[in-house]
């Protein structure tokens, strides 16, 4: 690249902030159709808008847009502006561009800019981006933060012409008309994150509270690991740049007191989301809780706080979450546990170790664990991966959070280099949920987001990817939540790693609900995974309405998860019955005629059955009944205390009782709120349970009186009730 004739100085003095007069709007789309896809308030973008006017006067209030039918709405109603920026992440790239194309199409005086991770680290990369991606689309794209380079950008766009700004701003890429890419190096790193105004505290977010959408805040940015598939594992996001605490206040009271009304009217989903990569690892992390406490006092809000808990600082993240009792899980997110495939991956410099400590930690303090692992990693086999699975399933995390590999523009691991160096094999598929089609300015604008997916690695053929992905449904759907927490309970208290348990499960003979739902995941698996992006991308947006339906395109693990524990539960309780009492005979256990394990295994599991017998049908069901031959609730609170509960005994009902099976009022609001939102369908309800905890939804259990008597009211605590 030549390097540009400089710019010359703007006449503004510089005592004053200069007037701009352009008419700026900002949109961070998300797909609408099949269900709001992208469920996070707009705060990143609007924060661009809120930094500006730091930085300058505008004439016209900075607009912004997160539903594409408002976006679509304006530019047939309002006019096009000079600016637009667009968010571009992997979830709504090909929306945003697809806008952008449009826009520069009928609107070519409009400036187009794009910003955000989903862009290659690498000039080559960049330049490749570009011509396949991007000409024809977008002016500039800002790399790196994009507060101070999009505010560079605004000012000097209302002094010059675009062809004029090309290669003169740090941070800002574009493309000349000889075909050279203009890539000056991003901006330095905002130091003080505090100097983004809040946008909700400005009034920007406030139309968005419409109980769709998640409030979204971010208390500290930055990561100081370098894992390769991350784009914050890059060095230019290795300090953490924080808020001050008093900003943060405002912020979660502002938000809360919005809240407030949609959360007693049942019209919005109970909880907030924190994009913080480490949270709870610093000790202001600990004030930022204390704040979220007050808000569950003033408000009822949040009931829920999603957010990835540090990787290191054990102690502190404990105390952090212990601020908001049941509001966070602790995350443990190994990615895998085999030294070689962390190594690959430079996650060495996170304490392995001590993510696995969290689980006892956390089941200690009431709190619930979850830990995330990714399939075919750089050094990956069949073996590791599974063995990974085992190791976190024995240490007692509640959930295990089971991703592919994908490939990130922004990540160390998306160069071609580092795909050479370590023999990634690759294939797309279209992300769930992220497809639809809008009337924009008197024609159809369709598109569907893809990403692309590690397959097959040296030591992991694609049958074995196949299998651990067979495996991790079956994990996901007997283990997560605690779906058989009984017979979990009883295995453990044998020394019988679950994990062995659901290896079992997998080999020996179905029954034929859940053999079918098996072949049919099996054949989706191959069915989703394209060779060429372009021919995939040409299929998704001519079948735009299979997508949109649900016949096409769904998140299998979330899919057939729902439909194992709703359409196939009967076969499911049999199998995992038929499944535990095998591998106790396996490890030695004593199973003879009518013995006290084997009607603990029946009962547990038929306990289990019933409290998810119509999980995801709102009105109220009839109440089920069991007879109880076993106190439950004592046999699993004791194991929870790591008590010896192999003696079945001291849990066995002196006279039999009976249990009743009923779904509360508040579960029903619950169901309702989310299922309005993601819709009753298989894909609907598998989104719903990653937001949802399964005690939550589940019936609860009562012991029913003697005749004559009153039930006791659900969710009350009779004498020896039987709970999860």
């Amino acid at each position: 690249m030549t390097a540009p004739v400089p710019l010359p100085t703007p006449t503004v003095a510089s005592s004053t902030r200069p007037r701009v007069t352009l008419k700026v709007w900002l949109a961070d789309l998300t797909y609408t159709q099949q269900t709001i896809s992208a469920e996070t308030m707009p705060q990143a973008i609007a924060g661009l808008a809120t930094y500006a006017v730091t930085k300058m006067d505008l004439a016209h209030p900075v607009r912004i847009f997160k539903y594409p039918e408002a976006l679509a709405a304006a530019l047939e109603n309002d006019g096009p502006p000079d600016v637009i920026g667009f968010s571009h992440y992997i979830w709504n790239s090909q929306l945003s561009l697809a806008f952008a194309e449009l826009i520069k199409q009928r609107f070519p005086q409009t400036t187009v800019v794009l910003g955000g991770p989903h862009y290659p680290l690498r000039l080559p990369e960049q330049t490749v981006f570009w011509y396949e991606r991007l000409a024809g689309k977008a002016d500039f794209y800002i790399d790196g933060e994009g507060e101070p380079a999009f505010a560079d950008l605004l000012r000097t766009l209302n002094d010059f012409d675009r062809a004029e700004v090309r290669g003169h701003i740090a941070g800002v890429h574009c493309l000349g008309d000889d075909g050279t890419l203009y890539a000056p190096p991003p901006r330095l790193r905002i130091h003080d994150l505090s100097v983004v105004p809040s946008p909700y505290v400005a009034g920007l977010m406030d139309e968005f509270f419409d109980g769709k959408l998640v409030p979204t805040v971010q208390t500290n940015r930055g990561c100081p690991f370098k894992c390769t598939f991350c784009q914050e594992g890059t060095s230019y996001f290795q300090r953490v740049a924080k808020k001050h605490a008093e900003q943060i206040r405002d912020e979660l009271h502002y938000i809360g007191r919005r809240m407030k009304p949609l959360v007693e009217a049942g019209t919005a989903r109970n909880e907030l989301l924190i994009t913080d990569s480490n949270f709870g690892m610093y000790p202001d992390d600990h004030d930022t809780c204390r704040v979220i406490a007050e808000c569950q006092q003033l408000y009822g809000w949040p009931r829920v706080v999603n957010v990835t808990t540090g990787k290191n600082q054990r102690d502190r993240v404990l105390y952090a979450v212990a601020q908001v009792p049941g509001a966070i899980s602790l995350s443990g997110a190994v990615q895998s546990l085999d030294p070689d495939v962390l190594r690959r991956i430079a996650r060495s410099n996170i304490d392995a170790g001590k993510l696995m400590d969290i689980a006892l930690a956390a089941s200690d303090a009431g709190a619930g664990t979850y830990s995330e692992v990714i399939l075919v990693l750089p050094g990956d086999s069949k073996t590791k991966h599974l063995g990974t699975l085992r190791q976190l399933v024995d240490a007692g995390f509640d959930r295990l959070n089971m991703f592919q590999l994908t490939l990130l523009p922004g990540s160390e691991m998306c160069t071609d280099s580092y795909r050479r160096e370590h023999g990634l094999v690759t294939k797309w598929r279209v992300i769930p949920r992220c497809y639809g089609a809008y009337s924009v300015l008197g024609g159809e604008l369709r598109a569907a987001e893809v990403d692309e997916v590690c397959v097959t690695v040296p030591d992991m053929p694609y049958e074995d990817y196949r299998e651990c992905r067979v495996m991790n449904l079956f994990l996901a759907s007997l283990y997560n939540g605690g779906v058989f927490a009984v017979l979990l309970a009883l295995l453990r208290a044998h020394g019988v790693s679950p994990m062995r348990w659901l290896e079992l499960a997998r080999s020996i003979d179905h029954g034929p609900t859940l053999t079918a739902v098996l072949k049919e995941f099996e054949a989706e698996t191959d069915e989703q995974l394209w060779d060429d992006r372009t021919a995939l991308l040409t299929h998704a947006t001519e079948h735009i309405d299979q997508y949109v339906e649900g016949h096409l395109g769904n998140n299998l693990l979330y899919t057939y998860r729902t439909r194992i524990i709703s359409e196939a539960l009967n076969d499911t309780t049999d199998l995992a019955a038929r499944a535990c009492l095998a591998v106790l005979r396996e490890g030695g256990v004593g199973l003879g005629g009518g013995s006290l394990i084997e009607a603990l295994v029946h009962e547990g599991a038929e306990y289990h059955r019933l409290m998810l017998s119509e999980i995801f049908r709102v009105d109220p069901p009839e109440v089920l009944r069991q007879t109880a031959g076993f106190n439950l609730a004592l046999f699993l609170a004791a194991a929870r205390r790591r008590e010896d509960v192999r003696d079945l005994r001291r849990f066995r009902r002196a006279v039999e009782g009976v249990r009743e099976f009923v779904l509360t009022p508040a579960q029903q609001s619950t169901l309702n709120t989310y299922l309005r939102q993601f819709g009753a369908t298989p894909w609907g309800a598998g989104r719903l349970l990653t937001k949802v905890r399964l005690p939550d939804i589940v019936r609860q259990v009562r012991m029913s009186p003697g005749p004559g008597s009153a039930p006791a009211p659900a969710g009350t605590e009779p004498p020896q009730r039987d709970q999860r």
